[in-house]
């Protein structure tokens, strides 16, 4: 898994880097070549000697001289891999506000990839909106946050913040490969739609849903991981630029979108809420304020109904976000569509549009079930994909 891939290990200032000084052994004696960068902060708990007799590689900081003749933040870049644990508030806020301004950031900021964040603070600091919403934008654009878990912090609290085991952070991403070496999706054609569809009334004016489109997002992220080539058709633009994005804005659009692309993929996952009416006209000009507006709307098609006579060996997974009865009519869907395989939600009862996390339950046409529990969407996504990987 490890052996012979280039690790780039980043430490932040914190109590908890000492368990960093573990990792970077416990990496070693897993094949890996270790270098390290270590902040201002971090060298007032750990030493780069330290560091440089578990790894037997650099130890780098600020101001270091060129490596092998490269710049030093694009030489760690093309590292197979960057962990950065802990990973202080501090660096996280830095991140996702884009800064380069130490050699942590700017190697970061250069790579393309993977990178995982390990977040070690004081609760209330971990807790803080701003550093949720931080870690929210990290995630987004495609980094691996392994969260931090509950126990006794050094401040002498007891709470959420404390950084994952050694152990506990190399099986994590022991796991994110074993997905990534998946020779099921591995080069395998996806379509992926998400997030809602629009219908303009006037210039100023539009019909819409509150689907987020992140379900789609992290189905997609997913998939690029293991190896697939992913298309991802939804009006809203993905943050992670890794994503190779159709814009659409109506249902009409979408459905094209996925009938031109039809007969060269394997499988559509259909996690998009496209609208199921739109305005009967469009108004050129702004529609003046008065005591009143009435419109009429008419209904877009109904796109995994419309594709399913054409659509050969095409596999589907659907979605059914449901205010009542959400396995039953998630269940017709199933039967009616032509899909493969159903995620049902029960949107009412589990308030997910825009939240980071979902639960619900999967079908398999053949009639397999198994239900998901409250977790993040990147890993729901990874049950999704896992779920249909055993059905085929």
């Amino acid at each position: 898994m490890f052996e012979g891939k280039r690790v780039v290990l980043a430490v932040t200032g914190g109590i908890a880097a000492y368990k960093s000084i573990y990792l970077a052994s416990l990496l070693r004696k897993k094949g890996a070549i270790v270098e390290t960068i270590l902040t201002e902060a971090a060298q007032k708990f750990v030493t780069p000697v330290s560091f440089n007799g578990v790894t037997g590689h650099g130890v780098y900081s600020d101001g270091f001289q060129n490596i092998n003749d490269e710049i030093p933040h694009i030489y760690l870049s093309k590292a197979d891999m960057i962990i950065v644990a802990p990973a202080s508030k501090n660096e996280i806020a830095k991140l996702a506000c884009g800064m380069a301004d130490n050699l942590l950031t700017s190697t970061i900021s250069a790579t393309k990839s993977p990178v995982f964040i390990v977040p070690a603070m004081n609760t209330n600091m971990y807790l803080n909106p701003i550093n949720q919403e931080n870690l929210r934008k990290l995630k987004e654009i495609g980094y691996i946050i392994i969260e931090p878990v509950s126990g006794n912090l050094a401040c002498g609290d007891v709470g959420i913040g404390k950084m994952r085991e050694p152990d506990e952070i190399y099986n994590f991403i022991s796991d994110y490969f074993k997905n990534a070496e998946d020779d099921f999706y591995r080069g395998m054609n996806v379509i992926v739609t998400g997030g809602p569809t629009i219908s303009k009334l006037d210039p100023v004016r539009i019909f819409t849903n509150q689907s987020s489109g992140k379900m789609g997002e992290r189905i997609c992220e997913g998939l690029i991981k293991r190896g697939a080539n992913v298309t991802y058709i939804s009006y809203k633009k993905p943050a992670n630029e890794r994503i190779n994005h159709i814009k659409i804005e109506t249902t009409e659009d979408m459905l094209e979108e996925i009938k031109k692309r039809m007969s060269e993929n394997k499988l559509l996952i259909m996690s998009a809420a496209p609208l199921d009416y739109e305005f009967e006209s469009y108004h050129d000009e702004k529609i003046k304020k008065g005591e009143a507006l009435t419109f009429k709307m008419k209904r877009t098609p109904d796109i995994l109904k419309t594709i399913k006579p054409d659509k050969g060996d095409l596999k589907v997974i659907g979605f059914a976000a449901e205010s009542e009865n959400a396995y039953e009519y998630g269940l017709e869907k199933l039967k009616n569509k032509g899909m493969d395989m159903i995620f049902i939600n029960n949107i009412l009862k589990d308030n997910v549009f825009g939240s980071e996390e979902n639960n619900g339950i999967m079908i398999s046409k053949n009639g397999e079930e198994k239900k998901v529990p409250r977790m993040d969407k990147s890993l729901i996504a990874d049950a999704i994909l896992d779920f249909f990987k055993e059905q085929n």
